[in-house]
């Protein structure tokens, strides 16, 4: 839905086209070309890419002195003046290759950043909004990435062993208390927000910093847009709805606003479902940015959304042998507002306050279950820059929340948990030389909730080995508040933990990046029950206990292939729990030994296209088969998926436009996530059972974007 609205104005922003023409090559100091590079008018979304000669045309209709940029991974960025009231002779451009783009140690351990800025930088918005197989979603794209695993039933990330909600998201330092759209069972969903929002996304795989809390197993921090770089709006249609956006730039100000509604009928209409649908999804959409530059260091960002799905079906029950009727509504509203600048030139400030508002209203057979939420977190973090070697971040963070839940039988249930949870951290950055540095933290917690106090120490260190490379180490202490499905009705309950403990190799050079990391992870205090929803607290304690550990591969390279991209990941996981109404540890569900993925991306020049592939394998899961006496002994067939997008570049009625194809599940490979099983044995003395499988067989999206 939002995957076409990213990816259109992703690729608009390093191509367009007008009515002067810009043209030259870009070598290296070696006389080869350099192909891919990125060209473009500073503060404009005009650009192109060269191509596999080196050689590029860039079409703009701006004038006077404008400022022509080239920059590609490994390369300085070059800039030149440029006066577009004239006419030029092509272009000789040569670039800088910098001398190693692991210039001095940095501590990359659990870490993949999007940030160019970051040393371990492997995703950008771009690589997000045009990964195929993703359609745009920041979780379906990390979902190709080292320590992600492959659970379609959910399309919610698991990472490393842990489970859905062991992962937290954060915007610009904020809790974002409901990343993700409200579902159904057996439902994938996605994460409310497109990654054309973010100049950032930060994906910790384990053994983050002190400065987060909460999160068992691993954490996703997004940082938004500066300010709009210009006024632009667009119109988009797609098979599933229709979008719009605007944006208007003043000196020191901008604001963006965008609207979407989607509506999956004509989807299900053309892809055949293995969903009851009574009512198909809808989707409606709205999001405002304001951006305000205060002084000279400053930024005042605030950023509001508004959220409405429904949908209705009748659910196979298969364990009872019905067919029951779930409707869902749900209404969430997420406002943040962050600022950030420096008080002097050592003294940082990061402050902020997010506010969520999430109501889910459920009829199951005409049983009313309404979910409200409301939740309200403050942040204030400073870094002072005590000298050019030691970084200090400390800071303090307050997370309030109301959580009630309403079910109407003879009369109405109502069961609230309120909670206050303030937090303190302080972490400092030393870097002993260009090839040691650590980072020793600590983060102190409390919650009202769970009258529970908790000091959780946090080190990590780096020791870089060559010019190119380096290793790191990671251990920390983690802890999570059970959910709130369990706190309802076992409020006694004390918070899960882990203990992560991270080796990372990197090595990075010429465009290319290698990663190896190795991990372990301990957890005790799991919550476990004899029988879910269980209205004695008795049934319920915290005598869990757990171990995830494995090995990450990662492969990323831009400069082998010309006019390509790619990468590659591997993942190998041993892990195993006691926790839930498991009788013994065992492999949790979710869970599967090997996860590979390779992403491929190429520009065609010639003919304006952008062709994207993605092929993902996930080895067989475990299931508990009924019929044995054996608990989680089944396995399901591994997960297969090869899915292709196709952006075509060209202009329509002299506006530019975006043609894109997205298809996930080319081959239509039947997969199966799971099984059920009936609660009654058949005559032969077995329980029956049904496959748990995507909603189709193959999903496709078309959209047709007009800038105006």
């Amino acid at each position: 839905m939002k995957a076409a609205l990213s990816i259109w104005i992703l690729i608009l922003a390093t191509t367009t086209s007008a009515q002067l023409s810009i043209s030259g090559t870009i070598t290296n100091k070696k006389a080869n070309p350099v192909m891919y590079a990125n060209i473009y008018l500073e503060g404009s979304y005009d650009g192109t890419i060269s191509d596999s000669s080196g050689h590029f045309t860039l079409l703009t209709n701006l004038k006077g002195s404008q400022l022509l940029v080239v920059s590609f991974m490994g390369y300085e960025k070059y800039t030149r003046a440029i006066n577009l009231d004239k006419s030029h002779d092509p272009l000789s451009i040569q670039l800088k290759e910098q001398v190693s783009e692991i210039n001095e140690v940095s501590i990359t351990a659990g870490v993949f950043s999007a940030s160019d800025k970051k040393k371990s930088a492997t995703l950008t918005s771009f690589d997000i909004a045009t990964t195929a197989s993703a359609m745009g979603d920041i979780y379906g794209a990390y979902a190709t990435m080292p320590g992600s695993q492959k659970v379609g039933e959910e399309g919610m990330m698991f990472v490393r062993g842990g489970d859905a909600y062991e992962t937290k998201t954060y915007m610009d330092g904020m809790l974002v208390q409901t990343p993700y759209f409200t579902s159904m069972p057996e439902i994938p969903t996605r994460g409310r927000f497109s990654p054309l929002l973010f100049s950032e996304t930060l994906f910790s795989t384990g053994g983050y910093s002190a400065e987060y809390g909460q999160a068992l197993s691993s954490i996703v921090d997004l940082t938004t847009n500066g300010l709009e770089t210009e006024d632009k709006a667009s119109v988009g249609i797609m098979t599933v709805g229709a979008n719009a956006s605007y944006a208007k730039r003043w000196k020191n100000t901008s604001l963006a606003v965008t609207g979407l509604y989607a509506n999956n009928t004509l989807h299900h209409m053309m892809f055949k479902q293995n969903v009851d649908w009574v009512k198909d999804p809808v989707l409606a959409d709205g999001m405002m940015m304001f951006r305000h530059r205060v002084g000279e260091t400053g930024l005042l960002k605030s950023f509001i959304s508004y959220n409405y799905n429904a949908m209705q079906m009748n659910y196979d029950n298969f364990e009872y042998g019905t067919k029951d009727n779930i409707e869902m509504k749900n209404h969430t509203m997420y406002a943040n507002t962050t600022y950030s600048g420096a008080l002097n030139e050592k003294l940082l400030i990061n402050t902020g306050v997010a506010y969520t508002q999430d109501q889910e209203d459920i009829v199951y057979i005409d049983q009313p279950i309404n979910t409200n939420s409301q939740a309200t977190s403050f942040k204030l973090a400073f870094t002072h820059l005590t000298t050019k070697k030691i970084k200090i971040r400390m800071g303090a963070d307050l997370f309030l929340e109301e959580n009630t839940q309403s079910v109407i039988l003879d009369s109405t249930i109502s069961l609230t948990i309120n909670d206050t949870q303030p937090s303190l951290f302080l972490e400092s950055e030393i870097k002993v030389s260009s090839k040691i540095a650590f980072r020793l933290g600590a983060r102190a917690e409390y919650s009202s909730f769970l009258e529970e106090i908790a000091l959780l120490p946090r080190i990590s260190a780096a020791y870089k080995t060559g010019s190119s490379s380096q290793i790191s180490l990671a251990w920390g202490k983690y802890r999570q508040k059970p959910i709130n499905e369990l706190l309802r009705f076992a409020p006694q309950l004390s918070s899960e933990r882990s203990d992560h403990y991270i080796l990372n190799f990197q090595y990075r050079k010429n465009s290319r990046l290698f990663r190896a990391e190795s991990y372990l992870k301990q957890y005790s205090h799991l919550v476990k029950y004899s029988e879910l929803y269980s209205t004695d607290p008795n049934e319920y304690n915290n005598n869990g206990n757990g171990y995830a550990g494995g090995l990450d591969l990662f492969w990323r390279d831009s400069r082998s292939i010309r006019g390509a991209d790619y990468w590659i990941s591997y993942s190998y996981l041993n892990t195993s729990r006691n926790y839930k109404d498991f009788p013994y540890e065992v492999t949790p569900h979710y869970a599967s030994a090997h996860n590979f993925s390779a992403v491929y991306k190429h520009f065609i020049t010639p003919i304006n296209t952008f062709v994207g592939l993605t092929y993902s394998y996930a080895s067989p899961r475990p299931y508990h088969d009924k019929n044995s006496t054996v608990f989680m002994d089944g396995r399901t067939k591994s997960y297969n998926d090869l899915s292709l997008n196709i952006t075509y570049l060209t202009q329509l009625f002299k506006n530019d436009c975006i043609i894109h194809m997205s298809i996930n599940n080319l081959l239509g490979t039947k997969n199966v996530f799971g099984y059920n099983y009936s609660n009654t044995r058949a005559e032969d003395g077995q329980f029956a059972s049904n496959t748990i499988v995507p909603t189709s067989g193959t999903q496709a999206v078309l959209l047709i974007m007009l800038s105006l």
